[in-house]
């Protein structure tokens, strides 16, 4: 089986910080054989044909796709009539269809300032279970719009992927995954490796040694993507890499969700 594990941003320019990792699945077996840049891989930095192009690569390839922004919102911030996850998607699309993040993020502090929920940043049920911030933090908020309004919601709605565990996997399954979380269920090194020094470069290789050792799959690197996640100093080459470990993870046990969650909310892998 294909995989392929994308590291995400909502940058107005992220050509150079949206990273793919790709390879195959066989026999227990991972073998990451690329790992590039959007830039690199269609030739574009800006947000709009960047994002173009992956929703054509998620459309027309196979195979499972890992993405790292939060598929959905809190069940507190959503509509009472919306029941089901599809429907929370397209909510999103069309409710903020000429908001910037910014203006989205405001109005769904407001709409938990007006619930009965303790607090703005609210969580999902499976952002609690693996320890991500909630779709909105200040962290988050850029990619939680361009990746549901711009990426995922188009590919919803002609039916072109199916999204586990909310949807019966097709050819293009498509998964939310968080490399910290994975990180942390496979006992490796979570923090300290996103900078331009020694020490954290030592981290990334570190990361890549507990990937291979910790979990239930094999894997392998090629010498060229291995030179790349441990030179990028941003480390988003390697949470590309680790997108697609937790991609395979999945995939290896036919998509069954590994932390609870609410089917409205979305669902995290890891």
């Amino acid at each position: 089986m294909k995989i392929r594990g994308v590291d995400f941003s909502g940058a107005a320019t992220p050509g150079r910080d949206i990273w793919l990792a790709e390879g195959q699945l066989g026999d227990g077996r991972l073998v990451v054989e690329t790992c590039r840049s959007a830039a690199d891989v269609f030739g574009e930095t800006a947000r709009e044909p960047v994002l173009s192009a992956l929703g054509r690569t998620l459309r027309e390839g196979t195979g499972a796709t890992g993405l790292d922004f939060s598929f959905g919102l809190p069940v507190e911030l959503l509509p009472a009539d919306i029941n089901e996850w599809p429907a929370v998607v397209a909510w999103v699309a069309d409710r903020f269809a000429g908001a910037d993040a910014p203006e989205m993020r405001e109005t769904l502090k407001e709409r938990a300032r007006a619930s009965d929920a303790d607090g703005v940043e609210l969580k999902r049920r499976t952002d609690d279970a693996v320890g991500a911030n909630s779709p909105y933090s200040f962290i988050t908020y850029y990619q939680t719009l361009y990746g549901v309004r711009d990426l995922l919601a188009p590919l919803v709605a002609d039916g072109a992927v199916s999204v586990p565990p909310m949807e019966a996997p097709g050819e293009s399954p498509v998964l939310e995954i968080y490399p910290a979380g994975t990180l942390r269920r496979l006992g490796a090194v979570d923090e300290g490796y996103k900078e331009s020094t020694d020490e954290a470069a030592a981290r990334r290789e570190t990361i890549l040694g507990a990937l291979s050792a910790a979990t239930d799959l094999e894997m392998d690197l090629s010498e060229a993507v291995r030179k790349r996640a441990l030179e990028d100093a941003g480390g988003d080459a390697l949470d590309s890499i680790v997108a697609a470990v937790a991609t395979a993870r999945a995939a290896a046990r036919e998509f069954e969700p590994s932390t609870e969650y609410d089917p409205r909310e979305g669902c995290i892998y890891v």
